[in-house]
């Protein structure tokens, strides 16, 4: 199985060090700490794509709106139908 080892901030251009560490105040963490082994941690070999997804995840959290009443229903029966309530 191949295995992305984390980089260090050394290892990185002037330019994606300071992608880096926007990404990382927006987290509210430090460049270093997205380097730790985790999934941010392997995301950081392409600190643009990091940066854009974490932009573009963002955006979608802020455009969800309310659910549509009938949604909001199927959710109920079938939270229902799935804990044996009778309906």
């Amino acid at each position: 199985m191949t295995t992305l080892r984390t980089p260090r901030l050394t290892d990185f251009s002037a330019e994606d060090r300071a992608i880096l560490e926007r990404t990382a105040k927006r987290m509210g963490r430090t460049a270093e700490g997205l380097l730790e082994p985790s999934i941010m941690g392997v995301q950081t070999h392409w600190p643009a794509w990091l940066e854009a997804n974490h932009l573009e995840t963002n955006a979608s959290y802020r455009i969800q709106g309310k659910l549509p009443q009938l949604a909001k229903e199927a959710i109920h029966v079938a939270v229902s139908m799935t804990n044996h309530c009778s309906y």
